[in-house]
């Protein structure tokens, strides 16, 4: 398992970089057709751009929840010991997956009634952008499920 998880993230984290290289491409052709009369201006521009952009966001969410490079406040003290620090961690881990599981139901509800929805300029069907939403999602619970996992172990290992 831990292997099919280390390839998704790898597989995120190329899909993002394409995303960044893709969206140059919509960006340039509108500040040149702008700023220039050699390029006419294209409506399909903003649209493929809007849509690269909230495919980097969701994707680079689900990036950030499997480096945990995503931020969390501080509302409780901290832990002296090592078993409450990783308790701590742990009822972070479940809480965010709770919201992650329902952020995963909400969204894929989402997605499916997007499917009759069709886009203004190039007339693709919305569930190609609201499609971001469950995959991302499903990535911060295969990634989150990898950190409890591990927190679990973690705390067996420190208890006496």
């Amino acid at each position: 398992m831990r292997t099919f998880i280390s390839l998704y993230f790898k597989l995120l984290c190329v899909l993002v970089a394409a995303l960044i290289g893709f969206i140059l491409v919509p960006v340039t052709l509108q500040v040149f057709a702008r700023y220039t009369n050699f390029i006419p201006t294209w409506m399909w521009t903003e649209e493929a751009a809007r849509f690269c952009l909230i495919w980097m966001i969701m994707i680079g969410t689900a990036i950030a929840v499997r480096t945990r490079g995503h931020f969390d406040i501080d509302i409780l003290p901290e832990p002296k010991t090592k078993s409450g620090k990783i308790i701590m961690r742990l009822l972070v881990e479940i809480l965010t997956a709770v919201f992650g599981v329902i952020f995963l139901y909400v969204a894929s509800d989402f997605a499916w009634e997007g499917r009759r929805e069709i886009s203004e300029i190039t007339e693709m069907s919305m569930i190609i952008m609201y499609g971001a939403f469950p995959v991302s999602s499903f990535g911060w619970l295969l990634f989150l499920g990898e950190q409890i996992f591990d927190s679990c172990q973690e705390l067996k290992g420190s208890l006496p």
